[in-house]
């Protein structure tokens, strides 16, 4: 009798737990009996989306990639197996006589294409497309900025320009006013010697080279006046209030920009500036989703982008290598259209190769759904809907997405890099030629002005 109530309790405890035994056993045994259909998949490569690892003699050892572990988790949920077919192509249409990726996938009667292909009217009416697996923004491959613009205006930089021009008509108002007392008051003098009242009647002037006076209080070197009258105090000692507060504030803000030496800008600095610097020439790869998008647009500024790709006959690419090639080129005037992950794949690449980085990325900002297709009247496609959309829900292709997304923080721009460069301590510096270039500049214009200055006053005086 108790050993029934024990076995009661622990059938009631333990009860979902047998249920679970029991489902899973079922399921096991459904399975083996259930017949799985067989999926042929053509896989072509794309950062991200797929990668094939060969060996020296171009066999694939491996693919691996985001692509390849949604389709095993649909596989698994939805029971069935699969071949793969690696493509040869890079392209989504056909370039030339070179099938593109749709081609080949009607050529092998694949049931899916594992790809990141954009929306486009023309790629409906050949495939279905699947649920978009990926959202991403667009990204322009640039050159990476060489060099350092020259710290010429470090002397200048300082004040705002409405600060100089204040300063400006300061100087001249207060020499003007100062010269003007100077001609009266030597006017007046000669009236009193004229009338032979000479000695203690005489106006004293305020100096007798009131132009070094000024220049002199703004250089911070001072200087004497003689005259003794309140109101010129007064004036000449607002002047030098005024130059002592100036000069004080200069010379602190000076040493900022003295010691700070500026990267020389990207080629362009904003999605506008491809569209419309004429200086600036636009390069996709033929067949993808730039080409369509820009070829086709009507308005906007994809439509400018469009206008530069027929304008430039070397705009398409038949491969990125290409591509890539025509931003490195001298001089500077190519930037290369991908999406955001395909442009970090090549700036990683390089980067690994060269050890040092030439070349970075300025980032769209509105991102473009990407996606599988799978042939015309296809019954799996809803299976491949559902579980995109699945995998979506749960955030397992986001965290994908972070296992094989390239690293390319080393090739940042500052701009980019700013967040991180807010963390760092920042090194000291220390002080060199580029750091004191104008104020070189300046001494050299000064001495040219002075040696000019001397030859007049040798000329004239000797006349």
């Amino acid at each position: 009798m108790k050993l029934t109530w024990l076995m009661a309790v622990a059938c009631h405890t333990y009860k979902p737990i047998l249920w679970l035994l029991y489902l899973t056993k079922a399921t096991a045994v459904e399975d083996r009996f259930q017949k799985r259909y067989h999926l042929l998949v053509v896989v072509n490569q794309f950062p991200l989306s797929a990668s094939f690892r060969r060996n020296a003699t171009g066999h694939i050892q491996s693919i691996e990639g985001v692509s390849l572990l949604i389709l095993d988790w649909i596989a698994d949920r939805y029971k069935f197996d699969y071949s793969l077919v690696a493509g040869n192509t890079t392209t989504i249409e056909d370039v030339g006589s070179k099938p593109g990726h749709i081609t080949n996938m009607q050529k092998l009667k694949a049931d899916v294409m594992i790809a990141v292909m954009g929306l486009s009217p023309g790629r409906l009416v050949r495939v279905e497309y699947v649920h978009p697996w990926i959202f991403s923004p667009g990204a322009f491959l640039i050159p990476m900025p060489e060099g350092w613009q020259n710290n010429v205006d470090a002397v200048i930089k300082p004040f705002q320009p409405l600060v100089w021009l204040g300063l400006v008509i300061a100087a001249i108002s207060i020499t003007v006013a100062l010269l003007g007392y100077n001609y009266l008051a030597e006017k007046k003098n000669k009236l009193i010697d004229n009338r032979e009242k000479s000695g203690p009647l005489q106006i004293v002037v305020v100096t007798q080279d009131l132009i070094m006076y000024i220049i002199g209080t703004l250089l911070n070197q001072g200087g004497y006046i003689p005259c003794k009258i309140t109101k010129i105090r007064l004036l000449v000692g607002a002047w030098c209030l005024l130059t002592l507060v100036l000069v004080n504030v200069y010379n602190g803000i000076l040493i900022s920009f003295v010691t700070t030496i500026r990267p020389t800008p990207p080629i362009i600095d904003s999605e506008t500036d491809v569209g419309y610097d004429p200086n600036v020439y636009l390069v996709v790869n033929r067949g993808l989703a730039g080409d369509v998008w820009f070829s086709t647009a009507e308005r906007g500024l994809f439509k400018a982008y469009g206008d530069k790709l027929k304008a430039y006959d070397k705009s398409k690419c038949n491969s990125t290598a290409i591509c890539v090639e025509m931003v490195k080129s001298l001089p500077h005037q190519h930037v290369y259209f991908n999406s955001l992950h395909s442009v970090q794949e090549i700036i990683k690449q390089d980067y690994q190769e060269k050890k040092e980085c030439k070349l970075t990325m300025l980032v769209n900002t509105i991102s473009h759904s990407a996606s599988w297709g799978v042939a015309k009247k296809s019954p799996h496609l809803e299976n491949f809907n559902r579980g995109t959309l699945r995998l979506h829900e749960i955030g397992l292709v986001f965290l994908w997405e972070g296992w094989f997304t390239p690293d390319t923080r080393p090739c940042w721009t500052r701009k980019q890099n700013s967040r991180r460069i807010k963390n760092e301590k920042k090194p000291l510096i220390r002080l060199s030629l580029d750091n004191l270039v104008g104020a070189f500049a300046l001494l050299i214009v000064g001495n040219i002005i002075s040696f000019f200055v001397f030859i007049m006053e040798n000329i004239f005086s000797r006349w």
